[in-house]
């Protein structure tokens, strides 16, 4: 239907002309708004900021005739009003992009404050079945005990240079070490333990049951059955599960003659190798941990000096770190240390082996060291038989 536009009066003029204007304002204002994002990302030159007047955006319809409507469109005065508001979009975008920015800032800081609130607030925790009584310790009844057969006094309480215990270690049990047929005696060797590790024997897997020298000293079961029920455990892997343990253990090595490092050292070498290549024919040590270990070996067989003696009565110590590397110590001096856990608990064990330990005697005095602490005896009288 045509329309006479002669005939209308201002306000009809504005009902037929606003849906054309409407569109045309819109299309144009989404093309503006796009061509501003594009602008604002790849521009980097400022731009001066261009508002118009109240009175260049502000015209009342009632004051508009045909006329001037027709050459307001024919004149192009409405693209040059058309970019002024593009214009002006761009720039109310600059002015809401950082107030915006700060207010997602600002919200974002107090939800990373209320997460850190949460996970500082203590959980409870709670047992359902009761801890273990702890292992009562009494002072020893001497300084020094004697070891019989090497006539060699070790101290009741150990302090370590390179320890960070903070009580001296308690001596568990000694034996004497002897090689050949002849059972030429070499050393006298002592275990010391941290007194808390002691006190808390009980928690240990495998040592919550009465602990007695016969079972320190029987075979182990078969794996499988040792993982069914930690009570079947004995002997070595009792010593494996009490090695777990972070905390510091020494052994103590004191000729009964005069020998030199490299006999000491030719000794545990041979210990390691043999243990670390029986347990990778029985699968229990991986292909690269046997390489490794291999390589430690090495490594701890330079800690020995070459050509020096080591006197009568002078001490070697060995100690298994709370952090699980192998330290030796010769009159206070560190000659090398270790980071390899395999290594350290491996020489330990060779002392507690279920089949040819290093000392059998030393075996046997520790064991009842430990069934001493579950009450059948006095921890300082250990014997050696």
């Amino acid at each position: 239907m045509e329309i006479d536009e002669s005939n209308l009066s201002t306000p009809q003029i504005m009902t037929v002309l606003r849906p054309r204007l409407s569109h045309e304002m819109i299309h144009s204002s989404s093309r503006a708004i796009s061509k501003s994002f594009f602008r604002s990302a790849h521009s980097h030159r400022p731009r001066t900021p261009w508002l118009p007047s109240n009175s260049q955006l502000a015209f009342r319809a009632d004051s508009l005739s045909l006329p001037h409507l027709r050459s307001y469109s024919a004149s192009g005065a409405g693209g040059k009003s058309s970019r002024r508001f593009r214009d002006a979009i761009s720039d109310l975008n600059l002015k809401w992009t950082i107030p915006i920015s700060v207010l997602i800032g600002t919200g974002l800081w107090y939800y990373l404050q209320n997460q850190i609130s949460q996970e500082g607030r203590p959980t409870v925790l709670t047992i359902d079945e009761p801890l273990p009584p702890l292992i009562p310790l009494d002072r020893p009844s001497s300084d020094d005990i004697i070891e019989p057969d090497g006539q060699i006094g070790f101290p009741a309480e150990l302090e370590l240079t390179h320890s960070k215990a903070s009580e001296p270690l308690r001596l568990v049990g000694l034996g004497i070490r002897t090689v050949s047929f002849l059972s030429v005696k070499v050393y006298s060797a002592a275990l010391y333990v941290e007194p808390r590790v002691l006190r808390a024997l009980r928690v240990i897997p495998g040592w919550n049951d009465h602990i007695t020298k016969e079972k320190l000293l029987s075979a182990s079961p078969p794996p499988a059955a040792s993982q069914e029920n930690q009570n079947n455990l004995r002997g070595e892997a009792l010593i494996r599960n009490l090695l777990a343990v972070p905390a510091d253990f020494v052994i103590r090595i004191v000729p009964v003659r005069s020998t030199d490092f490299t006999h000491l050292r030719d000794g545990f070498c041979r210990s390691l190798l043999s243990r670390i290549n029986s347990a990778a024919k029985q699968g229990t040590l991986s292909e690269s941990d046997f390489e490794s270990a291999n390589h430690s070996i090495n490594t701890f067989r330079a800690f020995f000096p070459t050509a020096t003696s080591l006197p009568k009565g002078q001490p070697l110590t060995l100690i298994r770190s709370a952090n699980r590397s192998l330290i030796v110590e010769y009159e206070g001096t560190k000659l090398g240390e270790l980071d390899d856990p395999i290594i350290a608990r491996e020489l330990f064990l060779a002392y507690f082996a279920d089949q040819n330990p290093i000392s059998l005697k030393f075996k046997n005095s520790v064991a009842e060291g430990f069934a001493h602490l579950y009450g059948s005896q006095d921890l300082t009288s250990p014997k050696t038989n």
